[in-house]
């Protein structure tokens, strides 16, 4: 096809392209120079903090972009001693300079002074809690030649055949190495284990031993037949936890905004709330509390300059500020810590993989069963924990703690759930099993209207045609999000539990942890006493009542600070606590942990439906035992 500008045939001759557009010279250079600034503020952008532009893994550039982060920052701080290295560390530096550019970096690193955090009143109990712990030797930096490498930590099968048997148990030893490739002498790594067949949508998790010398020894139950993948992953050195140990004791690090308003007068003020009680050098005088301790709920703002108190109507969690001083409590060489290759480090193995060939009798769960306990019994001191808590076969979970049965289609839910109560109360986990509840029953269920915010509640569903009912509402204080709170919608599950009606085929399910990974251990053991003295209550007023409990599962980390705040390490040290504080009480409790580590899908604080559905069933294992 020819091209003109005009309406007339061109001669013979004559070029066909048009003349160049009329657009004016200096529009142009203008455009150019728009375009040249946005390329130099994205590549500035890039060099200062690479986890906007979302690499989930991490090469070797990694390891250099977080040095040219932090090393000019590093330079103009005060500084702890160098890490002391023996001379024999200092010889293999000098010899392996140039393989060893990360280990050379990290010589030159050096940790920073707790009096060169910020100075905003906000921090201050952070600064005091450093300045008294800052002689503490496990606060003391670790040089990266002493922390367990994963490229150097390997994996074998004990005793190791041509071919396995289905309900046999795999064993794998792991021994793991420095950076030097030296056994290492203690154990406190952490690790990500499974065996899997991704044709068949199969999966377990392997109970990890360790051995407390640096050699551990993982288990496996072989549930099914074919070629099944080993994967082992070091999720954190025992270097690494022992900061997360220390960075979730410090007592404020994450920061709220708060508004003050007088709706009379107009009048408006913005503030700041901690989960911890009173900064060190700050009077009582200066803080509004909005403390329960009925509750076990701590929650303090600074108070505003022409407001009183009682006006405080909005808040919710500065993460701009929560990260930077979250960030800012690491020492420089730590950050490595927490970057590939020092965190999700695939090991390598003797083999990857094994083969199992179908057993001669009955599946191993068939044999399992009448061994195992009726689901939904109260948590006991004497029961031994499985080897793992089940397995997926098919995309469907398989428990092996207990006689469930898999209920994942829509007549088991309906004839467990019939003439039923279910109560929720807790996180947006929870408030996910609302929705995928919602989901399942479909137009039977229709959802009431509140004017409450439907990410907080309380939100009511109702199923007539099977006269169920499902509320859910959030806990209190703390609640981390970008998002804003009215304080209005707010209520602790303590009170909530309280007034609570419950009659015959009434449950209550809790979940109260996905947002306690970012306080100290006592701050979460004090909420959950309060809540195990509510539920006593409850049963006290109403015998009979089920009560279960949901630990947390495992989630995604997007960036340094996110899983600085809520490492998975750190959520199964809260599920461990959660067990503990409500074994020997007339609750059950729903471990979902295995059936998110061991699924193909990606980690997610909200799995995807399949999972949730599982867990689903599982719960209604919970309250319809065989």
């Amino acid at each position: 096809m020819k091209i003109s500008v005009t309406t007339e045939e061109p001669r013979p001759g004559d070029c066909c392209l048009p003349p160049p557009p009329t657009m004016h010279r200096h529009i142009q250079v203008f455009l150019s120079i728009i375009i040249f600034v946005i390329t130099w503020v994205f590549i500035q952008l890039a060099e200062v903090d690479h986890s906007m532009f979302g690499f989930s893994g991490r090469d070797d550039r990694s390891s250099i972009w977080t040095y040219t982060k932090y090393k000019r920052w590093a330079e103009s701080q005060k500084h702890f001693p160098r890490p002391e290295l023996s001379q024999e560390d200092k010889e293999y530096l000098d010899s392996n300079r140039k393989e060893s550019k990360n280990l050379d970096v990290a010589q030159e690193w050096e940790p920073i002074d707790p009096e060169d955090i910020s100075n905003g009143t906000a921090q201050s109990v952070t600064e005091t809690w450093l300045a008294q712990t800052a002689e503490d030797p496990s606060s003391k930096p670790v040089h990266l030649l002493h922390v367990t490498s994963g490229e150097q930590t390997t994996f074998q099968i004990i005793k190791e055949k041509s071919s396995y048997v289905m309900g046999e148990i795999l064993q794998v030893a792991i021994q793991t190495r420095d950076y030097r490739g030296r056994p290492k002498s203690y154990g406190g790594d952490s690790f990500r284990t499974k065996v899997h067949t991704p044709e068949k949508k199969a999966s377990t998790s392997g109970r990890v031993l360790d051995h407390g010398n640096g050699s551990y020894t993982v288990e496996f139950p072989l549930w099914w037949s074919g070629k099944v993948q080993i994967s082992i992953v070091l999720e954190h050195s025992s270097e690494a936890i022992a900061v997360l140990r220390r960075l979730r004791e410090v007592p404020v690090k994450r920061i709220f905004y708060a508004q003050f308003e007088d709706y009379e007068y107009g009048v408006q003020e913005d503030s700041e709330c901690f989960s911890h009680p009173y900064p060190a050098n700050v009077g009582k005088d200066a803080w509004c509390n909005f403390s329960d301790d009925y509750s076990g709920v701590t929650w303090w703002c600074r108070k505003p300059t022409s407001l009183p108190c009682d006006t405080f109507v909005y808040f919710g969690c500065d993460i701009a500020k929560t990260n930077s001083l979250v960030e800012s409590l690491l020492a420089p060489e730590e950050y490595e810590l927490f970057f590939w290759p020092n965190y999700l480090f695939a090991l390598e193995g003797s083999t990857n993989y094994v083969n199992v060939a179908k057993n001669s009798g009955p599946h191993p769960r068939q044999k399992l069963l009448p061994q195992l306990p009726r689901c939904g019994r109260p948590l006991s001191q004497t029961a031994p924990p499985p080897i793992s808590q089940g397995y997926y076969m098919h995309d469907v979970w398989y428990s092996s703690e207990c006689r469930s049965k898999p209920n994942v289609y829509l007549s088991n839910f309906t004839r467990c759930l019939s003439n039923k109560m279910l109560y929720m109360y807790g996180d947006s986990t929870s408030r996910q099993y609302f929705t995928t509840l919602k989901s399942i029953f479909g137009n039977n269920m229709y959802e009431q209207f509140s004017p409450a915010d439907e990410r907080l509640g309380p939100r009511r569903a109702v199923d007539k045609s099977h006269n169920f009912q499902v509320y859910w509402r959030f806990h209190s204080f703390p609640i981390h999000g970008s998002h804003g709170v009215l304080v209005r919608d707010v209520k602790s599950i303590v009170r909530s539990l309280d007034e609570l009606k419950c009659g015959p085929g009434c449950v209550v399910l809790i979940s109260a942890a996905s947002h306690f990974t970012q306080e100290t251990l006592e701050t979460y053991i004090s909420r959950l006493k309060a809540i195990r003295a509510a539920v006593r209550r409850l049963h006290q007023r109403h015998p009979g009542s089920k009560v279960i409990v949901k630990n947390v599962n495992t989630r995604e980390h997007k960036n340094l600070s996110m899983l600085l705040q809520t490492s998975n390490w750190l959520a199964h040290e809260l599920n461990n606590i959660l067990r503990e504080i409500f074994t020997g009480e007339e609750v059950t409790y729903l471990d979902v942990w295995d059936m998110t580590a061991c699924h193909y899908s990606m980690d997610n604080i909200h799995p995807t439906f399949n999972v949730v559905v599982n867990e689903l069933s599982l719960l209604l294992s919970h309250i319809c035992p065989l």
